[in-house]
């Protein structure tokens, strides 16, 4: 009876300790900061279950601080209520708290559902944390944006443990930092002014949100309520349980939203949990808890097989203790052996695979990448792999969502600033956009509300920054200027002087036509020279002015030579005597020259040679004199010619020829794009020589390469498109057109591919064009009555004919030589008077005065040989000199009037 009492106690005895072996107590460690629903849960997972081998039980201090806590964990464990595993669902915030501490000094493994990492993490042996590292979590999210093409974005955060969880993004951007935007949030407070700022001032369409998932519908239904126009923004939300948020509740947000999460709706996991999750939903932090008691049953089920005969002692009580070695001696025994068992088992939870690094750091996980469909709901569409940091796609069906075209649209229209296209102007404090493209826009929605069902269809226009018609940004996919906007869905189309392009065309869509054109030249009038007043000199050159005249002094002095020489220059005086005393011969030196000036001025001579020589060297100057005549003739007509022609750059060709006038066009435009692609010789060696001009001869907008046109004053020409150049020559007198277009294109409106307002645009603008508005608006901004520059000098260009500036030195030399004849007269006339004074012995003053009476009367065509005297004449009688000087008057008298009255002769 005694030895079966003893063989019973034995039994009891062994069972306990096996049971108490089997059974690892372990510790749920909450607060008021953890989840309601992780509890729940929790609770549901500890039902009675005599296979499972831990003992769990829930430790729920009221108290907040971290020693306070500590020291109800001491309470709670003592009395051999010691845990050998502690699952701690409180956020750690970085730092490895007292409970952390106590639990790594005992050996007792601490289970973290935290999403921050302990900075003594390496150090802490026994601190395992379930929610991936932060750095790996950022990581994922950089990988999304760059898989989304964002070049520029806003980061809306809460606080500062935003930075932490967004690390790697910042830290991985290829831009300046000046591409992302921070915008600090208040959770408690109205944020709608933030918003605004951020879409309507800056103009930002890409968004990181990074907050509470609890205060996600906040933010979205303030953002709603300041911007009609969602459908054109984009949001990536970090809270990996952001797809659990109803955004559907929010009926005006139309934006594309993305998201990565580490768990997913009603897996089948849950089930086998004896979780309903159509009743609960279920958070991260649920499952993290779930799955860290799943992976805690796993390995001590491992660690059991091993170590089931070992003898087993009581968990050490969480209290503090004095000396190190105290921790030592009570650490738990069998620490280390589940440590070991945890970082050898994986298992595959609610949150995916369960796998530590020896650090006790979740690795080589799989985010799941999930956005909003048309109905605002989160459709899962790829997953993220830790292990190579790649998105893999795996429902192409679900792309970006886009505005339907319902009565209640409001398309967004974006243009630049630059007439006759688009500008902006204050009136009465109101601010009013004109514009060629306004008009265009606006018949084009007039239209589209006439039809049936766009009646109440909106639009509106805004600019962008720059200048920028659109290019493709160097390494990526992405555009800049309005195609970029576009292509960004920041606008659903683009107006303006865009020209359709195969580049562009492959990236968005254009409509009809709404303008055609062609590369052409803008080019000013030339400085005009000033007036040369002697340019009748400049047909001959100096050195032929000179032989000339030197060669008229040398023929007038052969002449001369010839004629003395000549008998038959020698004539009879008096042709009715035929028995003359003396012949006599009138080429003098005098004469010679009078008959070369005459012959050279075509103007002939009263007197001419009769002999055999002399009329041979008048010949042969007379030829002379024909030649050079003729040569000045057509010298001066030339001259005057190019005098006249303001621009001898007529065509493409001839400007590539020529070195002295410079050219150039708009950077990265199309007409760029047309030299840098053509396959035409002068076309290549255009683009080469601007390439390669310094300084640069390219602008960065139309208005810059008039003004440098206008500048230049015939230096510099300017490639552009036909329409504009025919606004500027409109505007400005010194500015022209020059030569003939080089192709032909045309003017389109840029829009998403497969936009739905492809078809209600292209009908608006053949509408236009069929009535003739397109027409009427382009004459509208193109013609102006107002014009700069020199446009009276443009008018008096149209006259050919010599003006007075270039003929003024002619007058010049007719003045000088009439004066120079004038002096000369006036002095032969004294030294006349001063001869009669001398020979008729009477005053100087007489002589000239009788002289100067008879000149000044055009009746009188005869004179007295002497003047009248003042004084009675002399009794005595005349000298012979003297009746020889009346004589010689009297001679003198009658030739005159023999040369006057041709009737009378001697």
């Amino acid at each position: 009876m005694l030895s079966t009492s003893i063989i019973l106690l034995l039994f009891t005895y062994t069972t306990v300790k096996i049971s108490a072996f089997s059974r690892f107590p372990v510790g749920a460690l909450f607060n008021d900061q953890t989840n309601p629903t992780t509890e729940e849960v929790f609770e549901i997972l500890l039902r009675p279950d005599s296979s499972k081998p831990y003992n769990a039980r829930i430790l729920h201090p009221k108290v907040v601080d971290t020693y306070s806590i500590a020291q109800d964990l001491c309470s709670e464990t003592s009395d051999n209520g010691g845990v050998v595993a502690l699952i701690d669902a409180r956020p750690t915030n970085g730092i490895c708290d007292i409970t952390c501490l106590l639990c790594n000094k005992l050996n007792i493994s601490h289970l973290s559902v935290g999403w921050q990492t302990t900075d003594t993490s390496d150090e802490d042996l026994f601190s395992f944390f379930y929610h991936p590292p932060p750095q790996l979590i950022s990581k994922a999210f950089a990988t999304l944006i760059k898989e989304l093409e964002w070049d520029k974005f806003t980061l809306f955060y809460e606080d500062d443990d935003s930075f932490i969880r967004v690390q790697e993004v910042i830290n991985s951007w290829p831009y300046d930092n000046d591409h992302i935007h921070f915008e600090k949030l208040d959770p408690e407070g109205d944020n709608r002014e933030t918003f605004k700022n951020v879409f309507m001032v800056l103009r930002i369409s890409y968004h990181v949100l990074d907050c509470d998932v609890n205060h996600i519908q906040k933010y979205m239904k303030e953002i709603v309520s300041v911007n009609n126009s969602t459908q054109y923004q984009s949001f990536v939300l970090t809270a990996l349980d952001s797809y659990l948020v109803r955004l559907d509740e929010i009926s005006q947000l139309r934006a594309n939203v993305s998201t990565l999460h580490l768990t997913k709706l009603n897996e089948p996991i849950w089930r086998d949990f004896g979780v309903n999750t159509n009743e609960i939903s279920v958070p991260l932090e649920t499952a993290l808890t779930a799955d860290a008691l799943n992976h805690l049953e796993k390995a001590m089920r491992s660690m059991r097989k091993k170590y089931a005969e070992n003898d087993y002692t009581e968990p050490p009580e969480l209290c503090f203790s004095v000396e190190k070695a105290a921790y030592q001696e009570k650490a738990c025994t069998y620490g280390n052996s589940l440590r070991e068992s945890l970082l050898e088992n994986t298992f595959r939870g609610a949150t995916g695979d369960i796998i530590f690094d020896e650090h006790g750091k979740r690795t080589n996980f799989t985010l799941y990448y999930s956005k909003l469909d048309s109905e605002s709901k989160f459709v899962h569409v790829g997953t993220w792999d830790s292990k190579t940091d790649d998105i893999i796609t795996i429902n192409t069906a679900v792309t970006d969502r886009s505005k339907a075209v319902t009565s209640e649209s409001i398309v967004r229209v974006v243009t630049k600033k630059g007439m006759p296209y688009f500008d902006i102007e204050e009136s009465n404090g109101t601010i009013v956009y004109k514009g060629y493209a306004v008009d265009l826009i606006e018949g084009i929605f007039k239209h589209i509300r006439q039809q049936k069902g766009y009646e109440e269809i909106r639009h509106e226009i805004y600019k962008i920054d720059g200048n920028s018609i659109g290019n493709q940004i160097s390494g990526t996919k992405k555009w800049d200027g309005l195609i970029g906007e576009v292509l960004e869905l920041n606008a659903e189309m683009a107006v303006c002087d865009i020209t359709i392009t195969s580049e562009r065309s492959s990236v968005v869509e254009f409509s009809t036509p709404f303008m055609s054109l062609g590369i052409s030249m803008l080019f000013s009038e030339r400085e005009p020279q000033p007036p040369d007043m002697f340019s009748f000199i400049k047909p001959l050159a100096l050195d032929v002015w000179l032989y000339l005249a030197t060669a008229y002094i040398i023929v007038s002095f052969v002449l001369l030579i010839c004629a003395r020489m000549s008998q038959q220059d020698w004539v009879n005086p008096h042709p009715c005597n035929q028995n003359p005393e003396n012949l006599q011969n009138i080429w003098s030196f005098y004469n010679c020259m009078w008959l070369t000036i005459g012959a050279i001025m075509t103007q002939g001579c009263d007197i001419l040679p009769r002999a055999i020589g002399s009329r041979w060297v008048t010949g042969m100057w007379w030829f002379f004199a024909l030649i050079v005549t003729a040569s000045y003739t057509a010298n001066m007509s030339t001259f005057l010619s190019n005098s006249r022609r303001d621009n001898e750059i007529k065509d493409v060709k001839k400007l590539s020829e020529q070195h002295e006038i410079s050219y150039g066009v708009l950077i990265n435009g199309s007409t760029y794009k047309f030299f840098e692609n053509s396959n035409d010789s002068v076309y290549q060696k255009i683009f080469t020589v601007m390439e390669s001009a310094k300084p640069t001869v390219f602008t960065t907008s139309n208005d810059e390469g008039r003004d440098r046109v206008v500048r230049s004053k015939g230096t510099y020409v300017f490639f552009m498109e036909s329409t504009a150049i025919e606004y500027y020559t409109e505007r400005h007198c010194d500015l022209k057109m020059v030569g003939p277009k080089l192709d032909s294109k045309d003017y389109g409106i840029a829009l998403h591919k497969k936009s739905p307002y492809k078809r209600l645009v292209d009908n608006a603008i053949l509408a236009l064009q069929e009535t003739g508005e397109l027409l009427t608006m382009k004459k509208k901004w193109w013609e102006s009555k107002e014009k700069e520059g020199n446009c009276e000098k443009t008018k008096e260009g149209d006259d050919n004919g010599l003006q007075m500036e270039n003929t003024s030195g002619i007058f010049l030399v007719l003045v000088c030589g009439g004066v120079l004849g004038f002096f000369v007269a006036i002095i032969d006339f004294l030294l006349h008077a001063h001869e009669i004074c001398v020979k008729e012995k009477v005053t100087f003053r007489e002589a000239v005065i009788s002289e100067w009476r008879v000149s000044l009367d055009p009746r009188a065509i005869h004179k007295p040989a002497a003047p009248p005297r003042s004084t009675a004449p002399s009794t005595a009688t005349p000298s012979p000199q003297r009746e020889r000087s009346q004589s010689r008057a009297v001679s003198v008298l009658r030739a005159a009037t023999s040369f006057i009255n041709f009737d009378e002769i001697y």
